[in-house]
């Protein structure tokens, strides 16, 4: 028999690998931590954290969330959760969340840090500007404050001065992957190709387990024309994540540079798929609406009678992998009422999405009789048609009983590239199978209707017929 480690035996060992800047190792310690204490918030908030910067955001928000529910005046937690639900899209929810943190903790300089990330996103820029210098103030050895200085700086264009700033930030931690990647990315926008292939190759060596570093090289060599070298880095990135949805499409785009129809069909459709899966994931909300029967209805009415978050599927026995998985792909939002006192009193459901396959599982009851002339329509908050519009159920058929169970598909939603179907198509169609053409070339008309790509395809394909 041997000895038991404890919490603090893994917590700490988590800290040592992060100084290393192997996250995959330090995600794990705090896991086998959590094992031991799932009570002590403190492993939660460093967790979420290294989640995020991976990209595994259901995970991220379901840990960050623990942390809120076990700690609510604790703005550390608050704050993460901010940086999650930012990271995942949900931009306004991301700033009321990070003011919270701040309302709790006005001294916290990662509060004000993610904060600013989420003002740049929202394209706040005053804001954004003002809270980062705010969050330097008041720590300047914070990794996270220098590294939102950069992002700040980035997305408005300043790329030297980006470059600076994650440069401060690597001066405090010198081994973490995504800010090497940050800089390259800054580098490359200069047009400093090997600057930025150098960045990228000292991010890979750090940490081997980063696919967007990978992806990143590979990206450069793909844009210097050398797609044999980009092909093989953008290989290492769908191996490092099989759920990547950029390398994919970039590999793609290497065999169809070389001509290479056939392999390049494999990946621009799993780019797609990937893709998707990723935009099902950051599904936010859904909600049942009361709609005029008989109009075509593509925005959702102030009138909804039934509402519930997606959360992710997870049970008492779940745990977070090194690596992620399937697991995190299954999301879960119980619906309830509006407003208890109305006609809708009683109702209720649940909806489960699997956001790898798009299928989705609808259940309701108690549901009255729609006023006439009216029906009911679903709608995902989060999800768009690939013309843009929110995306819904269709029509729901409610049966005299007020319940409903129905199978669904949300098939492609916004996410994928333009490039991906149009190319897609045109690979198809030089393979001689302009069947398959036309449903690619359409969904690329439904994203820009006058894509000229598109447009093209469809005339070849005319042409040939």
């Amino acid at each position: 028999p041997t000895p038991t480690h404890s919490a603090s035996f893994y917590a700490a060992q988590a800290d040592e690998f992060y100084l290393q800047g192997d996250l995959t190792a330090s995600i794990l310690a705090y896991e086998r931590a959590i094992a031991l204490t799932p009570d002590d918030v403190r492993l939660y908030i460093p967790q979420a954290r290294l989640l995020i910067i991976r990209w595994r955001l259901l995970e991220a928000i379901y840990r960050a969330r623990q942390a809120t529910q076990m700690a609510p005046q604790n703005a550390r937690a608050w704050a993460i959760l901010g940086m999650a639900y930012d990271w995942n899209g949900d931009i306004e929810r991301a700033i009321e969340t990070c003011q919270k943190a701040i309302e709790l903790d006005p001294t916290y300089a990662e509060g004000y840090a993610y904060l600013a990330e989420a003002y740049a996103d929202a394209g706040r820029w005053a804001e954004a500007t003002e809270t980062i210098a705010l969050a330097l103030k008041l720590d300047e050895r914070s990794v996270d404050a220098y590294r939102d200085y950069g992002y700040v700086l980035e997305v408005q264009g300043d790329y030297w001065e980006a470059i600076e700033a994650y440069q401060k930030a690597l001066e405090i931690h010198p081994n973490l992957a995504y800010l090497h990647v940050a800089v390259g990315k800054n580098r490359l926008a200069l047009g400093d190709f090997d600057g930025a292939v150098a960045d990228y190759e000292r991010a890979i060596a750090i940490d081997p387990d980063d696919a967007e570093a990978y992806y990143r090289l590979g990206r450069a060599y793909y844009d210097a024309g050398e797609f044999e070298k980009a092909a093989s880095y953008l290989s290492q990135a769908i191996d490092v994540d099989p759920q990547f949805g950029p390398a994919f499409g970039y590999l793609a785009f290497t065999y169809w540079a070389r001509r290479n129809y056939e392999e390049a069909i494999v990946d621009l459709e799993a780019a797609i798929r990937a893709d998707c899966a990723a935009t099902r994931r950051r599904a936010r909300e859904f909600y049942v609406t009361v709609e005029e029967r008989g109009a075509e209805v593509t925005a959702p009415s102030d009138e909804v009678v039934l509402s519930g978050e997606f959360l992710p599927v997870v049970t008492a026995t779940t745990t977070i992998s090194p690596t992620g998985g399937a697991l995190w792909n299954t999301l879960q939002a119980r619906l309830t009422p509006q407003k208890s006192d109305s006609a809708w009193g009683g109702a209720g459901g649940v909806i489960t999405l699997h956001a790898d396959s798009g299928r989705y599982t609808l259940r309701l009851a108690g549901l009255p009789r729609p006023p006439a002339g009216k029906m009911y329509v679903g709608w995902f908050d989060g999800l768009h048609t690939l013309a843009g519009d929110p995306f819904s159920t269709g029509r729901l058929d409610v049966q005299a009983d007020g319940s409903l169970e129905a199978q669904l598909e949300t098939g492609w939603v916004s996410g994928p590239r333009i490039e991906y179907f149009y190319t897609l198509g045109l690979a198809y169609f030089y393979l001689a199978q302009c069947d398959k053409s036309y449903p690619l070339f359409d969904a690329a008309l439904q994203i820009d209707p006058e894509e000229p790509n598109a447009l093209e395809g469809i005339r070849l394909c005319r042409q040939a017929e």
